[in-house]
């Protein structure tokens, strides 16, 4: 259950980096960086964003598998 946390942290952590990432490379975000209406960026964020969800999805997976063995 500790072990789960902090994968769930760090999941949610790039999951909002990720849609940070895709807002500003298709220019809904402003400013003026390298990164405005830049495609690479859309699907760098993409990419973080899924790693993100997996890694969320992972933690409460292994989360939920640890309660469940301990109550039995």
């Amino acid at each position: 259950m500790r072990k789960a946390i902090p994968i769930i942290i760090i999941g949610a952590i790039l999951l909002l980096l990720g849609i940070g990432f895709a807002s500003q490379g298709a220019g809904m975000m402003g400013g003026s960086s390298l990164m405005d209406n830049n495609p690479t960026f859309i699907y760098v964020g993409g990419l973080v964003a899924i790693v993100g969800i997996a890694l969320i999805a992972f933690g409460a997976a292994s989360r939920t598998k640890v309660e469940t063995a301990a109550a039995t």
